[in-house]
C-alpha cells in the first residue's frame, strides 16, 4: 500500500482538493486498495476551530463530478512523516513548514506535488487568489504526472 499526504497551508483548498481529486483518479482506475489518502496543514489554526474544506473548494469538486465527503483541517504531525511515504506539498513555503514540523527529509519523501510535472512550480493557494479553476487543473496536472511516476498512468494521446 502506498501511503500519500497532500499537505498546504490549512488544509481547507488545495491539500483537501488534491486528496479527493487522487482519489477520484484511482478509484477510476481501480487502484483504490493500492493506496492510503489523506491531507494535512502546516498549520493549526483551521484544526483549532474545526474547519471544514472551504466552499470554494467544495464548488470546484462538485463542478468537475468529484467525489468528496466532509474533511476536517487537521495539522501535520512528525509521526506522519515515518507513516507516509509520500508527502505532496502545494508549494516551497509547505516544504519549509512540513521540515520544521516533521524534521529534515533524510528519506526524500517531501515534494511538491507539480515537481513531476515537465513545469514543475508552486500551486496558487486559492484562498488568496480566489482561482480555484487554475489551482484545480494544476492539481490534476501533479496528480496525473505523480501516477505517471509510480507508473500507474499513462497519458493519452491528445
Amino acid at each position: 500500500m502506498i501511503k500519500v499526504l497532500f499537505v498546504c497551508l490549512g488544509n481547507i483548498c488545495r491539500s483537501p482538493m488534491a486528496q479527493f481529486v487522487f482519489k477520484n483518479m484511482i478509484a477510476e482506475k481501480g487502484l483504490q486498495d493500492k493506496f492510503e489518502i489523506d491531507s494535512a496543514a502546516t498549520e493549526g489554526y483551521n484544526e483549532l476551530c474545526h474547519a471544514g474544506i472551504h466552499h470554494g473548494t467544495k464548488e470546484m469538486l462538485k463542478s468537475m463530478h468529484i467525489p468528496f465527503e466532509e474533511h476536517y483541517s487537521r495539522q501535520i504531525r512528525p509521526q506522519d512523516y515515518d507513516y507516509f511515504d509520500y508527502i505532496l506539498a502545494m508549494d516551497d513555503t509547505n516544504i519549509e513548514d512540513i521540515q520544521l514540523i516533521t524534521g529534515i527529509d533524510k528519506s526524500g519523501k517531501i515534494h511538491r506535488l507539480l515537481d513531476f510535472s515537465t513545469h514543475p512550480r508552486n500551486i496558487k493557494d486559492p484562498w488568496y487568489t480566489g482561482n480555484f479553476d487554475e489551482t484545480y487543473w494544476d492539481i490534476v496536472e501533479g496528480c496525473e504526472t505523480f501516477l505517471q511516476k509510480l507508473n500507474f498512468y499513462k497519458p493519452s494521446n491528445k
